[in-house]
Parts: C-alpha cells; structure tokens; sequence
C-alpha cells in the first residue's frame, strides 16, 4: 500500500479501527466509508445517541488527547521549530478550553467545539512532521491528518450523519499514533511529566517545592507520571540537572514564603520580594542557556524587567492572601494561582500544581520560566520588535501572550480589540514603563495607595 493512502480505503479496509468497544450509535468509521463510497449518508437515526459530555468534561477529555498525541507527534522530530508547531498546538489548544470554561455561554457540544477549534492547527503540524520522516514512519501521522480532516468535513453536515465526536471516537483517533502499550489516551491528571518538559525544550523539572507553613490546610498531595508506556524517542537526551536558588537566594525564598505582612512590614516584604524576582530572572536566563534555550545577552534587560512587571500585574507581588481568617493562594476566578497567576490546568504536566499554589519561589521560577519562553520563542521568534521598530513592543507582546494564550500576540496592534483586553494591556505597559524607570516599589500602591521610599 501507498504512504498516502486514501481515506476512504483506510476507512474500508478497517486500518483505523482499534479492537474496541464503542459508543453507543453508529460506527464513524462505518458511516463515513459507506459516504466515501456512495456520495450521500447512509440512513441514521438522526437523534444522538447520548448526552454531550460537560463543558469541564470536554475541557479534560480533548487537553488528554491533544497532549498524548502532540508529545509524541514533537517527540518524532529531531528539528526545534517543528516541536514548537506543536506547542503551540498544545498551549493554544489548553486556552481554548479554559476560555470556554470561563465563558457562562452555553455550548450545545463542548467536546466538538475543542475539535473543531483545534483541528486546523493540528493537522498542518501532523503533515508538517509526516513531510519530514520516512514513508513508513510518516504513514501514521497522515492517517490521523486525513482521519480527523474527514471527521471534521463530517460535523459540517450537522446531525443528519450521525457522526459525533465522541470519547470513543478521540480514542481511535488517538491510537492511529500511539504505541500498543499505550494507556487510556484520554486519561487525566495534574502529574509533573519529565517527558513533556524534555520534548519542548524546557529541560528537567524545577527544583521541589516547599510548602509555605502560612497555609492551615494542606493542599492534595498529586501522584508522580510513571510515565512506562512510553516509547522512547529517537531523540531523546538526558536532561541536565535543574538548576538551584544558590543558598542565599533559597533562604530568602523561604522567609518570603512564610510571611505575610502587615502594613508596618510592607516596605521590607517589598524590597526583599524586589530582590527575589531580581534573582528569579537571573536563574532563569542561566538554567534556560543551559537547556540550549538561551536569550540573546541584548534583551536580558528587557526580561528582567518583565517579570517584575508581571508579577506587579498578576498579583501585587503576592503568593498568599488571607479569607476569612485563614492563609490561602491567591487564585483569579479562571484558576490562576499565585505570585504569576500560573493556569494549572494550561501548565499541567510542565510544572508540580501543588507547588504553585503552596511556593512562591516555585511559582516565580515558573511564570519567569513561561515569561522566557514567550520572549525568546514568540515574540523575537516572531520579529515582534521590528513590526513596529519599538523593543517595549516585546514586551507588551510577550505579555499579551501570557495572559491570553498564544494566539494574543498581536492583539496589542488591533484597532478593535476589545475594551477589557485594550485595558489590561495599558495596565500592564504603565507597570512596565516604572519598572524600567526604576520605580518598581510603586507596587505598594497596590495595598497603600500611598508612595513608599525606594
């Protein structure tokens, strides 16, 4: 058989069908072979056969198969760049959802709509990387390009093929590229995963996280990614050693991490807080060079001050506030958590979840590493500072990306952009304009109002 075999062809000879049960309803594949066949659908009961899953549900079950299926699809390739497609299929595909969970707008079929948004980002990487290997390696991938396309031709005729993007259907999809010994290809955890850092480039995991003893309640332990059905790749490399807080900068995070000011305090939790960021930035610029990721020297100063200004932005250079009478992390109604208002459920697998809400030196050493990645890979990568001839469009760009997702890049060269976005970003660039200009203690206006002496 060819490598590019016809749809209709894989379709019929079954090469898409994994020996298991199905949803309820008519098969997909079944149907969608005997339309190839005899241009028009077959006969179906056009009621659906159950319930869509929930918005959370849908949210779970397509960030599950998008990261099984882009980590191994990335894992194939031995190119950066072509790893980055695929990330930023992952990331934009995780902002979808969160979108969608933030929006009170009802959705008739959450999980369709996640197919949908996505498909068009994914299936360009999947021909991207089968351009790339050998036939027998590629074919694989092709099938999944050309499956998922016809499934998504499918939808545009509503429910009158009966063809719905269930999780069966996800699951077929998903093992057209996984290894046999894989597991559940829509299992769903919070677990840090080694493999997914080591595949984008981001190395090994953080140092651990040392909960605050500020917080009364202990926050559910998560279980580690055994991570044994993976194969491994042919590009894999051993990942070198995360690079610690060296001792002083580790005690200061520690003190940080178990103190809560009062307002006498606050001029000191602020210049120490100053000092930690500072510190953050500069032990991320070293572990991401030594990761092979390293920022060109010339835009150094530019990252230090982004993130100080986010941070200002995100949380008031805060990890922990108090609600009724106890210390908790503080959260965004969306599920950010902490001093950089990190989105678990976006950087699940990147990072220990637990530790971003209990660690604000784990926190800040994630979001300054999110920060760099979005720099370096996004908005240098994408020549954002020449669009305009203005370095600070880096940084307005970078953080328009943080804090809307890969897709917002250019949101801040938008004449439409909608008003609560456009206020966002003016917020941002003021705090970002008195950082550069020194002024970053002006942050304690955020609890004063008042100046505090520099």
């Amino acid at each position: 058989m060819k490598p590019l075999v016809p749809l209709f062809l894989v379709l019929l000879l079954g090469l898409v069908t994994p020996g298991q049960a199905r949803d309820a309803g008519p098969n997909p594949w079944e149907v969608l072979g005997d339309v190839l066949r005899k241009g028009k659908p077959a006969p179906v009961d056009a009621a659906r056969p159950a319930a869509p899953v929930s918005k959370v549900e849908a949210s779970e079950l397509w960030d599950a198969f998008l990261t099984n299926v882009v980590k191994r699809s990335a894992g194939e390739s031995g190119d950066a760049s072509r790893r980055q497609e695929f990330l930023f299929v992952l990331l934009s595909g995780r902002y979808d959802g969160l979108s969608m969970l933030a929006s009170e707008a009802p959705v008739p079929d959450p999980l369709r709509e996640l197919f949908v948004l996505s498909w068009d980002r994914l299936a360009p990487a999947l021909r991207n990387l089968a351009g790339d290997l050998d036939a027998k390696a590629a074919n694989p991938f092709r099938a999944l390009a050309e499956a998922g396309d016809a499934l998504k031709k499918a939808q545009g005729f509503g429910d009158s093929l009966g063809i719905h993007i269930t999780p069966e259907t996800l699951r077929q999809l998903a093992r057209l590229v996984l290894p046999a010994k894989a597991g559940d290809p829509l299992a769903y955890d919070l677990a840090l995963d080694p493999e997914l850092r080591r595949v984008f480039g981001f190395g090994a995991p953080l140092p651990p996280a040392e909960p605050s003893l500020l917080l009364s309640v202990s926050l559910p332990s998560l279980p580690s990614n055994p991570l044994s059905w993976l194969m491994p790749t042919a590009f894999a490399a051993p990942l070198a050693a995360p690079l610690p807080f060296d001792p002083e900068t580790a005690a200061l995070a520690k003190r940080l991490n178990n103190w809560l000011p009062t307002p006498s305090e606050l001029p000191d939790y602020l210049l120490e807080m100053r000092t930690l960021l500072q510190r953050t930035a500069d032990t991320t610029l070293k572990q991401r060079e030594s990761a092979g990721r390293a920022l060109a020297e010339p835009f150094h100063a530019l990252y230090r001050h982004l993130v100080l200004a986010t941070a200002w932005q995100e949380s008031c250079w805060r990890q922990f506030v108090r609600r009724k009478g106890k210390v908790q992390p503080i959260q965004s109604g969306v599920g950010a958590v902490g001093l950089m208002q990190v989105y678990p459920v976006v950087w699940r697998g990147f990072y220990d979840v637990t530790g971003l809400q209990t660690d604000v030196g784990y926190n800040g050493r994630a979001g300054a590493e999110i920060l760099h990645h979005y720099l370096r890979d996004y908005a240098i990568g994408k020549r954002e500072h020449t669009a305009v001839g203005d370095a600070d469009n880096l940084a307005r760009g970078t953080y328009a990306v943080y804090n809307g997702g890969p897709g917002h890049l250019t949101r801040i060269s938008k004449p439409k952009l909608r008003a609560d976005l456009r206020e966002i970003d003016n917020s941002f660039f003021e705090k970002y304009q008195a950082v550069k200009a020194g002024n970053e203690l002006d942050v304690g206006k955020c609890f004063t109002g008042l100046d505090l002496p520099r």
